[in-house]
């Protein structure tokens, strides 16, 4: 017996909101066993971000042989990267271990949510040309995907269909793209998959500013995909159906969506900096018992 058990390979960062951090407490509130490859330190603070520090591609491919080679792992998140060379070892370790990694779930973060730009323009190519092949499922926002296919940002929901759709076709069986950034009460986003294509809407949070909403939903995908991957193992699928069906997808997106917009919520009466200002974390800490 054991838990249902993921890999993050992202960047570390120092306020805990996004990266590695949020990423390990996802994984924790949604009930899997979290391992790690550091590709990047940042130092950031709810008031931006400091400075970037790519790790050299040896150290980050030394960290993902390490967990690919000994443990068993049932899903994988890939976040920030921040250099070509290290897109290109991470692609590189991902063909070498692919049947090691179950699901492989993409986020290919680029900016930070204050405009810091945390990959280089050669880096953004490469995850175009070199992992986008290798995904099983791709989480990104609006501004992500119009860079990755070289196009202005969508203004509608038809025009972040057509990028879906050009997304999918690079090799990704399911892309979600957030449409936040989309006018209107509600957020609509929009996900394509083996099964057609749903919208699947929610009421827009206002208020106060966060950082690591994006990064929390990729990592609540994974961490759901990973508990799939589980009832496989325990032979209990007959009660949830048959994994990796365009239904289980979409119940598994729709989960991680209910997930954020509850820490999103859950964190509005949070203060954690000195001043009172800037972008605060998600309430990653919500699914504890509280008596």
């Amino acid at each position: 017996m054991r838990p249902p058990l993921v890999l993050t390979i992202a960047g570390s960062e120092s306020d805990g909101a996004a990266g590695v951090q949020a990423d390990l407490k996802t994984f924790t509130a949604l009930g899997s066993y979290g391992a790690s490859a550091v590709t990047m330190v940042t130092s950031v603070s709810p008031r931006g971000v400091r400075s970037v520090h790519p790790l050299p591609r040896e150290v980050v491919r030394s960290q993902i042989d390490a967990v690919a080679e000994d443990l068993l792992l049932d899903a994988t998140k890939i976040g920030s990267l921040g250099s070509a060379a290290v897109v290109e070892e991470v692609a590189a370790a991902v063909r070498a271990h692919r049947d090691r990694f179950g699901v492989i779930v993409l986020d290919p973060v680029m900016v930070s949510a204050d405009g810091t730009a945390l990959i280089s323009a050669e880096g953004a190519a490469a995850v175009g040309t070199s992992l986008l092949p290798l995904a099983d499922v791709l989480s990104l926002n609006m501004a992500e995907a119009a860079q990755l296919l070289g196009r202005p940002l969508a203004t509608s929901i038809d025009e972040m269909r057509d990028q879906a759709l050009a997304l999918q076709a690079t090799g990704p069986d399911t892309v979600l793209i957030t449409g936040g950034r989309l006018p209107g009460e509600d957020v609509v986003d929009l996900l394509v998959h083996p099964g057609g294509t749903d919208l699947l809407r929610a009421e827009r949070i206002t208020g106060r500013r966060v950082r690591g909403a994006g990064t929390t939903l990729s990592a609540a995908i994974t961490a759901q995909v990973a508990r799939i991957a589980e009832f496989d193992r325990v032979g209990e699928l007959d009660e949830i159906g048959e994994a990796g069906t365009a239904d289980d997808l979409v119940t598994i997106v729709a989960s991680a969506r209910e997930f954020v917009a509850s820490a999103t919520e859950n964190a509005q009466d949070w203060r954690l900096t000195r001043g009172g200002d800037g972008y605060g974390p998600v309430n990653h800490l919500i699914t504890l018992d509280k008596d």
